[in-house]
């Protein structure tokens, strides 16, 4: 059987601990209409879901938990509870898709069935109509999450095409020799430990209420390579620069003078080789860094975030983070699961909100032939982190999404707003 990893089986374990946590990845996508019938979008998904057979299956726990939960064939993968519709309340403008987004992706999955679900949203501005999918943490990662895409859409790109991997992958530990690979991961190792001092309380880490509230933007991505170029820097690099920068001016309009120790963000990094970004599974490890909202000045803000990222990447955190995975995975699954479940219900107090960059399909997008316009992703926050941000690439756009506890951050839209004034900022300033 193919047992969850530690790592996925902490997606399900979050679940277990918090009452208000939903481990739950997506995106929406916003296609040209008319909306089809659901009955054709049921019967396109039902005729391509052997092409992804992870999603036929369920997670089934062992028994006494001896081993770690396996994926299994489901004896019946029912496609009328998997694939519904929901209609967007009227007039079906940006606040009223963003809170059905916000609703869904509170919402928890059924463990006796696949982990995931499509739910068919018409009423959109403009004729045009949504297509929310669903996928438990647990089955995917970001990267391998956009897997179900190809159940539902049509590519324009060549079958030749490599599928693509996140930027900044993770070296493999394996290829270093031993002597390296030791000295790497206790670099990592310490710097890590690092993190393990509480950052300052700037109401983003707390208890969460089991609500959720979402908000977007979009912003184009040829029109960032001059100020890239320029300055010498990464698309992930404008990425967190822009989040530093919005949540700055966030703390600032609370009427809070932004601390360089309050704001610690987990980085995701992908662990894939190459070409495997539609394995399922969670490969992916892990960087730890200190936004510098102290920093009013875009470019020596987006400078400082490049230099941050470069001394993480140095200090070989991600390799420490590969480490620690596959320490995990030689122990007993007893021991995992209690090490597991101890940590998350501790009040965790040093990391702030998550942060991670998604590369999305490069060539556009349809289905029934209706072209995808827009992909909006999200991203869940749990274990008292009330802000996350992830970034979804496609074609030539590169979408925000932003998830936030809905008691603590209601104002979640005016941070997409400063977030993208963030973002043109480092622009002009380049």
């Amino acid at each position: 059987m193919d047992r969850l990893s530690p790592l996925s089986y902490a997606f399900l374990a979050a679940e277990d601990v918090d009452p208000a946590a939903c481990l739950v990845i997506g995106s929406m996508a916003v296609l040209d209409g008319p909306a089809p019938a659901l009955d054709e979008v049921r019967e396109l998904v039902s005729g391509r879901l052997p092409s992804v057979p992870r999603y036929t299956q369920r997670v089934v726990p062992t028994r006494f938990d001896l081993r770690a939960p396996a994926w299994s064939d489901a004896p019946d993968v029912d496609i009328d509870r998997h694939v519904t519709a929901l209609a967007v309340p009227p007039p079906g403008g940006r606040a009223e898709v963003a809170a059905l987004v916000a609703d869904a992706m509170a919402q928890r999955m059924d463990r006796t069935r696949p982990l995931w679900d499509l739910t068919v949203c018409d009423g959109l501005p403009d004729g045009r109509w949504g297509l929310l999918s669903r996928v438990h943490h647990a089955l995917a990662d970001g990267v391998s999450g956009t897997g179900l895409y190809r159940a539902v859409f049509d590519s324009d790109a060549t079958p030749e095409e490599p599928p693509p991997t996140a930027p900044g992958t993770a070296p493999g530990v394996s290829r270093r020799g031993i002597v390296a690979t030791a000295a790497a991961t206790v670099r990592g190792g310490l710097a890590l430990g690092t993190a393990a001092w509480p950052v300052k309380q700037e109401g983003l880490l707390g208890s969460l209420d089991g609500h959720r509230a979402y908000a977007w933007t979009e912003v184009g991505i040829s029109a960032s390579r001059p100020a890239r170029r320029s300055l010498g820097v990464t698309l992930n690099d404008l990425v967190l620069a822009a989040v530093a920068g919005g949540l700055r001016e966030l703390l600032l309009e609370r009427g809070r003078q932004p601390d360089p120790h309050a704001l610690r963000t987990l980085l995701p990094v992908s662990s894939r080789p190459p070409g495997t970004a539609g394995t399922p599974g969670n490969q992916v490890t892990l960087m730890l860094s200190l936004l510098p909202v102290e920093i009013d000045d875009p470019v020596e803000r987006v400078l400082a975030v490049h230099q941050r990222v470069a001394d993480l990447r140095g200090a070989h955190e991600p390799e420490a983070g590969l480490a620690l995975q596959d320490v995990a995975a030689l122990l007993p699954f007893p021991m995992v699961r209690w090490g597991t479940r101890l940590a998350l219900r501790l009040p965790q107090q040093q990391v702030s909100t998550v942060t991670t960059n998604v590369p999305g399909p490069r060539a556009p997008l349809s289905c029934l032939g209706r072209p995808v316009r827009s992909l909006l992703p999200v991203v869940p926050i749990a274990d008292r982190v009330r802000l996350g941000f992830v970034t979804l690439s496609y074609v030539d756009t590169l979408a925000f999404g932003i998830t936030a506890d809905a008691g603590s951050t209601p104002d979640v839209q005016r941070l997409a707003e400063l977030v993208g004034t963030s973002w043109q900022a480092v622009l002009d300033a380049a």
